[in-house]
């Protein structure tokens, strides 16, 4: 479900993170494809790009053309961390 006060693109990365840090999608997982995002969060290739570029930034994902992007090993404890750290603020 699209919050409408906030933007598809995060909003997208963020549940992407969440099904990391949860387990649902583990190391060697496809991640949702650039189609897969325009269609369920009703966004721009454009956008939905912006969404892989950001995961692979954040070192989450590695991104095979042709293929797709892919959870990478050691995410889920990257995003754990990341998120300990900010309860620590």
């Amino acid at each position: 479900m699209v919050h409408p006060s906030r933007s598809k693109w995060r909003q997208a990365f963020r549940a992407i993170c969440e099904q990391i840090r949860t387990g649902e999608l583990q190391p060697g997982d496809r991640v949702p494809t650039v189609h897969e995002l325009m269609t369920e969060y009703e966004m721009s290739n454009t956008v939905a790009q912006k969404v892989h570029r950001a995961l692979r930034e954040a070192g989450l994902v590695e991104t095979e053309r042709g293929t797709g992007s892919y959870v990478l090993e050691g995410a889920a404890e990257k995003l754990q961390t990341e998120q300990e750290s900010d309860g620590d603020r």
